[in-house]
C-alpha cells in the first residue's frame, strides 16, 4: 500500500462510518499494479449484511473519489473481516469479551506464550483472561500480543 493510504482513508472515513454505527477495522490493498483493489473491512455489532456493505459503499466512493484516492485503484471492495481475524486492539478484545480467545504474548526472553481463555474485561491497558482451569491471567497490551477466537467445533450443533 502506498505510504501514509491506509491512514489518510482512516481518518477521512472513521468519523462518517461511526456515525452509521459501522467501525473501520482496517485498510487494505491487494492485486496487481494495473488491477488494483482498496478494502475496507469494516464491523457492525450484530453483524454485518450485504446491504451494509452496499450502503457503506455508495457513503464512501463519492469521498474517496473527490479526494483522488480511488484514481490508483480500480476496486473498491468492502467486507468484513471475519470471524478469524487477529485481535490487536482493545477494542477487538472488548468486542469479544465473553468469548475464548488464544493471546500469544511475549516474555522479556522473546520467547513466545499462548494464554487460552474467556476474555472477563480490559482495565488501564490491562487484558483479564479466564482460563479453563478457572485461573485469572492478566495481559498488558505493552506486550506485543496477538490473539484470535478460539472457535469450539465440537459445541457447534450439525
Amino acid at each position: 500500500m502506498p505510504e501514509g493510504v491506509e491512514n489518510t482513508v482512516t481518518e477521512m472515513l472513521t468519523p462518517l462510518l461511526n456515525i452509521e454505527g459501522y467501525e473501520l477495522v482496517a485498510v487494505e490493498t491487494s492485486g496487481t499494479k494495473r488491477n488494483q483493489t482498496l478494502r475496507l473491512l469494516i464491523h457492525k455489532p450484530g453483524g454485518l449484511s450485504l446491504s451494509d456493505c452496499q450502503n457503506v459503499n455508495k457513503a464512501v466512493l463519492p469521498i474517496l473519489e473527490v479526494h483522488q484516492i480511488m484514481s490508483k485503484y480500480k476496486h473498491l471492495e468492502i467486507a468484513s473481516p471475519g470471524i478469524d481475524r487477529p485481535l490487536t486492539t482493545e477494542a477487538d478484545f472488548l468486542r469479544n469479551k465473553g468469548r475464548t480467545v488464544k493471546v500469544e504474548t511475549y516474555t522479556s526472553n522473546k520467547k513466545n506464550k499462548d494464554v487460552i481463555g474467556k476474555v472477563i474485561d480490559i482495565n488501564d491497558g490491562i487484558l483479564i483472561i479466564k482460563q479453563a482451569s478457572g485461573k485469572t491471567v492478566q495481559i498488558e497490551f505493552s506486550q506485543n500480543l496477538k490473539g484470535h477466537i478460539e472457535l469450539n467445533w465440537e459445541s457447534i450443533d450439525s
